[in-house]
């Protein structure tokens, strides 16, 4: 089943790069490049599809960034700002989101299994799902929409 899920995050990325025109795909692998490289500001930055474990943007500004269908497991993601950022479909298993900026990101369909959203402000989300958060984990400080819950990372 990992060898599927892999094969289908490295189907999407090159799917993404292969979709832009000339300019737009050097922009995508320069973008991918600067992360890997340590950059930690990209804001609008076009990630679709792209395989980011392990990266770390720390307290970047990454807003309106597109990180739909990208694989982004183990990513330490921790104060950055995501605001208006898109992570449809997107693996955020085991990233750290703890204090990051999320207002008007877009979670629809992320998988969430042991992310990190400890004093994460998540009312102002898009497509988040009780499923996410179940598989999430939060703090005291962690805010969730109305009707929701977070339980505590151990």
């Amino acid at each position: 089943m990992i060898r599927f899920a892999a094969a289908g995050f490295a189907l999407a990325a090159f799917a993404a790069a292969a979709s832009y025109g000339q300019g737009e795909q050097s922009a995508y692998l320069d973008a991918v490049a600067s992360i890997k490289a340590g950059n930690h500001n990209c804001p609008h930055c076009v990630l679709a599809g792209a395989d980011l474990t392990n990266q770390c943007v720390k307290g970047g500004n990454l807003a309106g960034a597109d990180f739909d269908n990208a694989r982004l497991s183990l990513m330490c993601m921790s104060f950055a700002d995501f605001k208006g950022a898109t992570f449809r479909g997107a693996d955020l298993s085991g990233a750290n989101l703890a204090h990051a900026i999320l207002d008007g990101a877009d979670l629809t369909g992320a998988e969430m299994t042991i992310t990190s959203i400890k004093g994460t402000d998540l009312t102002r989300v898009r497509g988040l799902t009780q499923k996410q958060l179940d598989a999430a984990c939060g703090d005291a400080d962690t805010k969730v929409p109305a009707g929701m819950r977070v339980q505590t990372c151990p």
